[in-house]
């Protein structure tokens, strides 16, 4: 059987799964939940100086299969929020406290977070800090030199220059978490057009499924151009995805959305769902799949002109599956087997998705 755990920054996790800091962890209660739902670590939703106020509703499904949030960060005062961390603190399981965002705030809380809760590490949020790399880097540079603890960086997907900030906050951070939710984006029911949200003009943010493949990207950016390491998180639902995010070069993930729609057992069940895919592909632990794609990367096939897609005629079967997914008619049934004309085919590949007897594949013809 696999063996799960995974020890980063001298942290040792039972399971790679964590909460990532969002509605889904707002209260002691919510926290706490997760813990007994089998989350392998506890990140507390963002508190900042001041309380925040976010008018009503906050959180609403979005048609793309994902969530909308107008959440900006904890509404609890600091002072109860951390006795609420402090009840966290007595279940053993690691705590990672969130924080934001600017220079001066950062500082503040990390003095006293790290005085009076002593978690396991501290993440600081991004978010409304700015698209440019000196500013975070100011932000990173205050709480490195405010406390002692390991300090991850929780890095927006907007921002522009994800590679050349990496390296640069690589020297005073000891991890990433990589992403926040994306946005701001707008949704909302034609047949009752309304706004979703209560924020300005409806706007949120968006978390889930849509997002998950701009975090791999970005995930495998920080991983691939430093050596700290890199905690995914976005659009997480099942071991699988989270297999993936391993394979992108993250050493952790962790989950939200999904923890939302479906409750604090999520994490234990993902985390499970992990252990099994190791153990049915032979691997004994997640350190042999991390960056398994960039290693794959380097064997990609290039082609020396344009490929043209080929039929295995002892494994089709005439199910006509390709030929309804070829917009360039470069498919058709020569008899009971799919055929392909190849003047017509451009080599994008996109039929061969959605063949499952793996009897097409591109070729130098």
């Amino acid at each position: 059987m696999a063996d799960i755990f995974v020890k980063i920054n001298g942290i040792r996790f039972k399971n790679p799964v964590l909460t990532a800091a969002g509605p889904n962890v707002r209260t002691a209660y919510m926290m706490i939940a997760a813990v007994k739902g089998g989350a392998g670590g506890i990140v507390s939703k963002t508190v900042s100086v001041k309380p925040a106020s976010d008018s009503r509703p906050t959180i609403r499904k979005a048609s793309c299969k994902g969530i909308m949030n107008c959440e900006t960060w904890s509404e609890i005062p600091v002072e109860e929020f951390i006795n609420e961390c402090q009840k966290v603190r007595e279940t053993g399981v690691p705590l990672i406290i969130s924080i934001g965002y600017n220079p001066d705030e950062v500082k503040q809380l990390g003095v006293l977070i790290e005085k009076e809760v002593q978690p396991d590490a501290i993440e600081f949020s991004t978010h409304y800090v700015g698209r440019s790399v000196e500013p975070l880097l100011n932000v990173a540079k205050s709480l490195r030199q405010s406390v002692r603890l390991p300090i991850w960086m929780k890095v927006s997907p907007n921002f522009p220059d994800i590679e050349e900030l990496a390296v640069k906050a690589s020297q005073y951070v000891n991890g990433f978490v990589a992403i926040n939710s994306f946005g701001p984006v707008l949704d909302f029911d034609v047949e009752n057009v309304q706004p979703l949200l209560g924020s300005d003009y409806g706007q949120g943010w968006l978390s889930g499924p849509p997002i998950l493949s701009i975090a791999l990207r970005i995930v495998y950016q920080i991983s691939s151009v430093q050596k700290k390491p890199v905690i995914g998180v976005g659009g997480i639902e099942n071991g699988t995805d989270a297999i993936k995010f391993f394979m992108s070069g993250a050493s952790l993930v962790q989950v939200c959305s999904t923890a939302i729609k479906k409750g604090h057992q999520t994490y234990g069940k993902i985390a499970l769902e992990i252990n099994d895919w190791l153990d049915a592909h032979e691997y004994s632990s997640i350190e042999e799949i991390r960056g398994l794609y960039r290693k794959k990367l380097k064997e990609q096939r290039m082609f020396s002109r344009q490929p043209v897609m080929t039929i295995n005629k002892k494994r089709c079967t005439g199910c006509k599956v390709c030929i309804k997914r070829c917009i360039q008619g470069a498919l058709y049934m020569n008899g009971k087997l799919a055929e392909v004309i190849q003047e017509n085919c451009i080599g994008c590949g996109f039929c061969q998705d959605f063949c499952s007897y793996d009897a097409m594949e591109l070729k130098d013809i």
